[in-house]
């Protein structure tokens, strides 16, 4: 991984990791930053002693008070709050991290997501409409779409993101028109 890849994917892992109560101490930090960071980092930290790692985490907090994602006074083993310029960088950062999980056996559901975006949120209807596509979400029409995995909480977590929860409704239904066609467009996830 490059330095600035491992930077910015330190300052995410430290970000989740103090959102969910982890205390920055000397004796707490490396064993449990584990949980936060992705695998790729993980392996970057395991591959240094432990006065790097220290040096590393240093250089990484020292960064991130600059840049106003945390504060503390004085040692930050003494306690950090997350700015609200930081929890706006944890949310992106988990919004760009919404999956939808296959499962092993389809349920044989279709889950619609439906929406009627105002022309003054047009920005953000774009955006629903390019993330419902990387996830993998079809097109019925253009403000329907269609998709065989549950993704309630994702879409949820997407709706509240962008603003858009009085706008958009989600539907699970066990018959819809054409299910041949539909099935056909998901061929490539769904194991018959």
């Amino acid at each position: 991984m490059a330095r600035n890849s491992n930077t910015s994917a330190l300052v995410d892992g430290l970000l989740r990791f103090v959102a969910t109560g982890g205390m920055v101490t000397a004796s707490l930090l490396l064993p449990g930053l584990a949980i936060g960071l992705n695998k790729p980092l993980s392996k970057f930290l395991d591959g240094l002693d432990e006065a790097a790692k220290r040096r590393e985490i240093d250089r990484t907090l020292k960064y991130m008070k600059a840049a106003k994602l945390i504060n503390y006074s004085g040692k930050y083993e003494h306690g950090i709050a997350i700015t609200g310029k930081g929890r706006k960088r944890l949310e992106k950062v988990h919004f760009e991290d919404i999956a939808i999980l296959t499962p092993k056996q389809w349920d044989q559901r279709w889950r619609l997501v439906i929406f009627d975006v105002p022309e003054e949120h047009k920005q953000a209807r774009n955006a629903l409409s390019r993330k419902l596509r990387e996830l993998g979400f079809q097109p019925l029409q253009r403000s329907v779409w269609v998709h065989p995995f549950a993704c309630h909480a994702e879409i949820e977590a997407i709706s509240i993101f962008w603003g858009l929860t009085n706008y958009l409704t989600y539907v699970e239904t066990s018959y819809i028109d054409k299910p041949d066609l539909l099935k056909s467009r998901f061929a490539n996830i769904l194991k018959f």
